[in-house]
């Protein structure tokens, strides 16, 4: 993980900066650039099936296997994208992946007419990229900007930012090297993923309350940055695009469709999700109050009906399940609403070094995000939406235990869930038995 801040400005660069180039756009006329090394250059150039790296970087097993790492993750595109073999047939790129960015440009292998640039960018047929601190960082964007590369072959469309950038985040975020990588993956620990940072950036904007609702993710200008930042919340955005049927279904379609600008193709594509629009907004809030190493995406995978009735102040009896993370109970509550909520029932909380026993106060023995581990906790989520707002509105949520009182500030979803870390669920056993009653 980047400690510093500064430093990882540096080796980031724009969010849109790259999307002027990773379409095919090629705005500024940049000429075609020979792949083969020049004799005598201090160059070196390794093939594979789709892709041909030209270097100076030292020679190393990292290096060297770059491209086994692209013809490994090339099938595995094609299978997230439902896309025949035929798609690629004729595709190839030329990489150049560049410690020394002056010995490229004095051997005219660096697009003319083209600024200086941190990180890379793509363009056709090519890509450029800047050797990164640690060997799972360059990998990560050499599977970048070949994946801009792939895409511009294969959608041959105009895309968002968020969805250029979030999509190539996510088709680069792997497990493992050469032949043996995975993707897509959400990172377990920082040690696996040095330097790569997206996660620092969104733990530090929960802590200061400063997340941004998707207003600000789908509606961020066209406009040149060098901010970290942008990835972050493109990457998360699509991770939560894709693990729910109903909006990975239109994610694998939107490159497909023409459009003439990044503008019409967010509203084209939130055209299809209408009526799922407000549930995605209580979503994304959930998301991100967690998001973290280890996430698990099909165990924080929330049913949540959108038709959901306005709560009557019957009492209401609730199953939580330990294995899951948050709930939905059924129905909306109003601002202003007193409830008392009680709850018992008995689970264990994994299995090593051995199962913890819990009930809905938790175990002190251990914490999870400030709670005892196992405690039973609320969250009222905002049902009305603010278009304008570009953060997130405080999440009303507090620990239940086996009984407690709450006033709900604002007219709301209410979930609960069991509080665990959102990456350790699956060897949870056992449910909690909720009342909500009117007070």
């Amino acid at each position: 993980m980047m400690r510093n801040p500064q430093r990882q400005r540096r080796v980031e660069r724009s969010l849109l900066f790259r999307s002027v180039f990773c379409w095919g756009c090629l705005v500024l006329g940049l000429g075609s650039i020979s792949a083969e090394a020049p004799p005598q250059s201090g160059l070196r150039t390794f093939a594979g099936r789709w892709v041909t790296i030209v270097t100076d970087m030292p020679t190393s097993p990292a290096v060297s296997s770059l491209p086994e790492a692209i013809d490994a993750a090339v099938p595995q595109w094609q299978r997230f994208w439902k896309l025949p073999d035929a798609t690629v047939e004729n595709w190839r790129l030329t990489l150049y992946l560049m410690a020394d960015k002056i010995k490229f440009r004095s051997q005219g292998l660096w697009p003319p007419g083209l600024e200086d640039f941190p990180t890379g960018f793509q363009s056709g047929d090519s890509a450029w990229a800047v050797a990164q601190p640690s060997e799972y960082f360059t990998r990560h964007l050499v599977l970048h900007e070949a994946f801009h590369g792939f895409a511009a072959h294969v959608f041959r469309s105009v895309g968002a930012n968020w969805f250029n950038e979030g999509t190539a985040e996510l088709m680069a975020t792997h497990r493992g090297e050469a032949a043996d990588i995975r993707l897509p993956t959400i990172p377990t620990s920082r040690e696996e993923v040095p330097y790569w940072g997206r996660f620092r950036i969104i733990t530090a904007r929960r802590r200061e309350n400063r997340l941004p609702s998707l207003a600000a993710i789908f509606d961020r200008p066209d406009q040149i940055t060098k901010e970290v930042e942008p990835y972050a919340w493109a990457w998360a955005l699509v991770v939560m695009l894709t693990m729910y049927p109903e909006y990975r279904s239109q994610l694998l379609v939107a490159p497909h469709q023409p459009t003439e600008s990044g503008e019409q193709f967010t509203r084209k594509f939130l055209s299809l999700l209408e009526t799922h629009i407000p549930v995605m907004h209580g979503r994304w809030q959930l998301l991100l109050s967690e998001f973290d190493y280890g996430y698990d995406t099909t165990r924080n995978r929330i049913q949540w009906p959108a038709d959901q009735e306005q709560w009557s102040g019957e009492t209401l009896e609730l199953r939580i399940d330990a294995a899951s993370g948050w709930q939905s109970a059924g129905v909306r509550v109003a601002a202003g609403d007193r409830l008392l909520i009680t709850a018992e029932g008995k689970y264990t909380l994994g299995d090593s070094p051995r199962p913890w026993l819990c009930e809905p106060s938790g175990v002190t023995v251990r914490y999870h995000d400030g709670h005892p581990l196992g405690a039973l906790l609320v969250a009222c989520v905002p049902s009305r939406i603010d278009n304008q707002a570009m953060t997130l509105p405080p999440l009303q949520r507090q620990v239940v235990g086996e009984r407690s009182e709450l006033r709900v500030d604002r007219d709301s979803w209410l979930l609960f869930r069991i509080g665990d870390h959102p990456g350790e669920l699956e060897d949870n056993r056992g449910f909690a038995t909720v009342r909500v009653h009117s007070r």
